[in-house]
């Protein structure tokens, strides 16, 4: 027996049943049907709405219903004695047909299941990276046509906005992705801040690629030559082995060795430095704002499908100028390197910027008091020296993915008081190496095992 468009013996059937009878609800793709089934037999069918959907009963106890337009309606269910066998609520959503076909072909052996949940279409699952699954969430949003919404991440230095594009994210309304990352990967980056002189370079045999850089603190814009040609291969930790090895402080300096660990697509920051206050006065109100220096490092990473990864860092050098002064009035100046790029590695691979130059001229003039201001005569009691001093910053970054240690496993080194004597000797004994190369061990990879 079919019967739609009978309110009124629609609204008396629902006052019989229970006013507590709980409804479930039926997504239904438009133009899909559903087949149901029950252990009573099925008498009367009422669909409120049958321009949203329609019903076709096949034998006594099984059902069939399909969607007809986009909508809502109440779906209720009489066996033969009047007594109310289901009452349902079907919502009819855009077919999602398409989609799964499509997901199958460009993800194939990935469990991804799609859902109309109301209004909202619900993706879950498990995929292997987190690239996958952001590639997943944009495809359905774009064959859906849902309306989008772009976050960009960006970092802000002196006033000046710079985008992180692969850090990108689109927000698609009306799509729940509910995806699990299987695991979720993490990079760790090892940096090496080193000063150094000129021929501490040409000693080394570094040769740059095409690097325009300078030391205004307007950055460093690097061209083809991202990476340096050497001699060779070289890591984060080679450029500190350099320096101490050459044993002479005007060879060069290791400023920092910062180990930053980071999710893959988020950011991490790093300062070894302080703030300077600022004071503004405007309208005789008077601010402070702080102004921080030193060496600081800003870093963004993206584990690629391949385990490659995206890296887009920004190391800056700062420090206070002294020679920017006044008598009457304190002006706080500084003297910025700092250099912006991005580049992509493969796991345990290693670059190096460079180009970073800082040159310094100083004069000195000294003199025989009163005698070196005699004109002419003065100049043989006189004695100026100028000093030149040409540094490079160059700093060198190696990237790993890693994994968390077991709790257990991470041993803090631990400060014990020992003889000088047994230090001068060599008398520590083989526990005191092993602890040693233990902790260092567990240090050299940030706190991960690789």
């Amino acid at each position: 027996m079919k019967i739609s468009g009978c309110w009124l013996w629609f609204v008396l059937m629902l006052l019989i049943c229970p006013a507590t009878m709980a409804r479930s609800i039926i997504n239904i793709g438009l133009d899909e049907a559903l087949p149901l089934q029950y252990r009573t037999a099925i008498d009367t069918v009422f669909i409120a709405n049958s321009d949203i959907a329609d019903y076709q009963i096949l034998k006594g106890n099984r059902l069939v219903v399909f969607g007809k337009e986009v909508g809502s309606t109440s779906l209720l269910i009489l066996a033969a004695d009047g007594k109310t066998i289901d009452s349902k609520t079907l919502v009819v959503n855009k077919s999602l047909a398409h989609i799964r076909q499509q997901l199958m072909i460009r993800f194939p052996g990935q469990s991804i299941d799609v859902l109309n949940l109301g209004d909202q279409v619900v993706l879950s699952g498990n995929v292997p990276s987190e690239q996958m699954k952001r590639d997943i969430y944009r495809l359905v949003g774009e064959l859906l046509e849902k309306e989008v919404t772009t976050e960009k991440r960006s970092w802000v230095t002196d006033d000046k906005t710079f985008d992180l594009r692969f850090l990108t994210e689109h927000r698609y309304h009306g799509i729940v992705n509910n995806i699990e990352v299987e695991e979720v990967k993490q990079v760790n980056v090892k940096l090496t801040v080193a000063e150094v002189s000129h021929s501490f370079m040409r000693q080394l045999g570094f040769r740059w690629g095409s690097v325009q850089a300078s030391a205004s603190g307007d950055g460093v814009f690097l061209g083809n030559g991202h990476f340096l040609d050497m001699v060779g291969n070289i890591s984060s930790s080679d450029i500190a082995r350099y320096i101490s090895a050459a044993d002479d402080d005007t060879m060069g300096q290791v400023l920092a060795e910062p180990n930053l660990s980071v999710i893959s697509g988020e950011t991490a920051s790093f300062l070894a430095g302080g703030e300077m206050p600022i004071v503004t006065i405007l309208n005789d109100t008077q601010s402070i704002t702080y102004k921080e220096f030193g060496i600081r490092l800003e870093l963004a990473a993206e584990v690629l499908k391949d385990d490659k990864i995206n890296l887009s860092m920004q190391p800056e050098v700062s420090a206070i100028d002294s020679q920017v002064a006044q008598n009457t009035l304190n002006i706080p100046a500084f003297k910025t390197r700092r250099a912006r790029t991005t580049v992509q590695l493969g796991d345990g691979e290693s670059f190096v910027l460079g180009g970073l130059l800082n040159s310094e001229e100083r004069e000195a003039l000294s003199k025989i008091p009163l005698i070196g201001d005699i004109p002419i005569l003065g100049s043989l009691f006189r004695h100026t020296t100028t000093e030149r001093q040409k540094t490079e910053l160059i700093i060198v970054a190696t990237v790993n993915l890693v994994k968390p240690v077991q709790p257990g496993t991470v041993q803090i080194p631990q400060m014990q008081l020992n003889n000088s004597l047994l230090h001068y000797f060599n008398l520590m004994g083989p526990e005191h190496s092993q602890r040693y190369n233990k902790a260092r061990l567990i240090l050299s990879a940030g706190g991960f095992k690789e």
